[in-house]
């Protein structure tokens, strides 16, 4: 999750027409998510005008898109400490803090932002974004009602309200989520948000039928303006395995018994629980959470444009080239990237769930990492993520029958790493984590090189930021009631039961 786009406002009048140039147009350009070209525009300013606080912010904004996260933080730190940022440079620097994992000091940003425009929709919805991310609850809810009042149009803002706790039948949003979708002038955009919002709402207030065809209205509206094919993943996947096949990941089970230092990662399939399982590692005195990373894709796709002249085209030539690399080289170019995030702590946690396409090659390019593959229901996986809008994220999400084809070739892809990595690829089962945390735990933590701590089983209580989907959800102690959850929507679930290999 992120929050909204940067842009707050733009520079007034006051300034040499250069600079001011050159604010005006870096700002469009970062808008436009084209960093690279922001960039170049700032480096033709004379030194006087780059030492400007304004351009610190865009430089650090710059960087965050481009995943070089110690020169975005230090231009955001350096464009806050000079005590003039105006309002567009605290956004950007917001922004740019939460691109780089730290939603603490984003907040605080639009905490100041919101000191400047108490009114504007704009900052509201960023500072109740981040204010989710550090568990003010609470603040959040009044923050996104005062944007929804300023703006009925800011539509994502109704979903993350609905997201932020259990709605009850005292205290809810029902009315005001259908009387919103019946609006004449209702576009698409606005319907998707609406109903994913209308859904989840009445779920928790176990109105199942009504709360799944909504699911299902908000799934339909957004796969219908979207452009994908099953198919291609599905044949990525079965790249992947040919390519990384086991005597290409056989150098990887050469390796000691897990060592007190080096990456956790934690990966599989969205909605199975390793937000929960990040939580109770990361209470180890000796582990850091750091979140779902895009460092390792990147780094793949940095060393990959360093080596490739020119750069492979297409999925199948990124698998195939990958296969190609010095897997140290990319380890390498991974740690790098992570490093402007780590503290003191040994071990870290990368737990995007996609890195599940990397599985070989992060054995093999970081002989120090620790790779637990959580795995979950077949179906109530399936049903977790259908029920979830993920934005530009995992397109398979939205049609039961394709979400079904996806996870076929997960699995078997699972399987193959399973049978490469051997002891590399240490599984834990949702289930088993929610039903005996104790048990799992006690057993995992060996195969880490960690010594057990009574911490990991109260993830209730730590107080650190969450980034995920499971924001609001996490902060409550363990329980096992999404196990099965999947059944009460079996009857409706006809398309992806065809599909979905037992």
């Amino acid at each position: 999750m992120t929050a909204a786009r940067p842009g707050a406002a733009t520079p007034g009048g006051g300034d040499a027409p250069i600079l001011a140039a050159v604010l005006a147009d870096s700002l469009s350009l970062l808008r436009a998510r084209r960093p690279a070209e922001a960039l170049a525009l700032i480096a033709r300013l004379p030194p006087p005008m780059a030492a400007d606080p304004r351009i610190a912010a865009r430089l650090g904004y710059a960087h965050g898109l481009m995943g070089r996260l110690a020169e975005a933080l230090a231009a955001a730190r350096a464009a806050l400490a000079s005590g003039r940022a105006d309002l567009a440079s605290l956004d950007l620097a917001g922004n740019t803090f939460t691109l780089c994992h730290r939603p603490q000091e984003a907040h605080a940003a639009f905490e100041r932002a919101a000191r400047i425009a108490p009114e504007s929709p704009a900052v509201l919805y960023n500072l109740a974004a981040t204010a989710r991310f550090v568990g003010r609850t609470q603040e959040a809810e009044r923050a996104y009602d005062r944007v929804i009042a300023a703006a009925p149009d800011a539509w994502e803002a109704y979903r993350n309200r609905s997201e932020l706790r259990r709605q009850t039948a005292g205290r809810n949003h029902v009315r005001e989520l259908t009387a919103a979708l019946a609006r004449p002038d209702l576009p698409w955009r606005g319907e998707v948000q609406l109903r994913y919002a209308l859904g989840k709402e009445l779920e928790d207030l176990q109105d199942y039928d009504r709360a799944f065809e909504n699911f299902e209205r908000g799934a339909q509206a957004r796969r219908t303006h979207m452009r994908y094919d099953v198919a291609d993943d599905v044949a990525a996947m079965a790249l992947i395995g040919r390519t990384f096949d086991k005597a290409w990941c056989a150098p990887a089970l050469d390796v000691p018994e897990p060592g007190p230092a080096g990456p956790i990662f934690i990966l599989g399939l969205p909605r199975t629980g390793s937000t929960l399982l990040e939580r109770m590692l990361g209470r180890h005195s000796q582990v850091q959470p750091l979140g779902e990373l895009q460092a390792f894709g990147g780094a793949l796709t940095e060393v990959l444009r360093r080596a490739a002249r020119p750069p492979p085209a297409g999925k199948a030539g990124m698998i195939q080239a990958s296969a190609a690399l010095a897997p140290d080289a990319v380890g390498a170019a991974y740690l790098a990237a992570t490093a402007p995030l780590r503290d003191a702590r040994p071990r870290f946690i990368d737990k995007l769930p996609i890195n599940v396409l990397y599985a070989g090659l992060i054995a093999r390019a970081l002989p120090s990492a620790s790779i637990v593959h959580l795995t979950r229901d077949p179906l109530d996986t399936c049903v977790a993520i259908y029920k979830t809008l993920f934005e530009e994220a995992y397109p398979y999400s939205y049609d039961l029958a394709e979400l079904g084809a996806y996870y076929n070739a997960y699995r078997r892809l699972a399987a193959h790493w399973r049978a490469a990595l051997g002891p590399r690829l240490i599984e834990v089962a949702y289930e088993d984590l929610v039903s005996d945390p104790a048990a799992v735990m006690g057993g995992l933590m060996p195969r880490l090189g960690l010594a057990m701590e009574a911490a990991c089983l109260a993830p209730e209580a730590d107080a650190s930021p969450v980034m995920t989907a499971s924001a609001s959800q996490v902060r409550k102690p363990i329980h096992a009631r999404s196990a099965g959850s999947a059944s009460r929507y079996r009857a409706r679930l006809g398309p992806l039961l065809a599909v979905l290999e037992t």
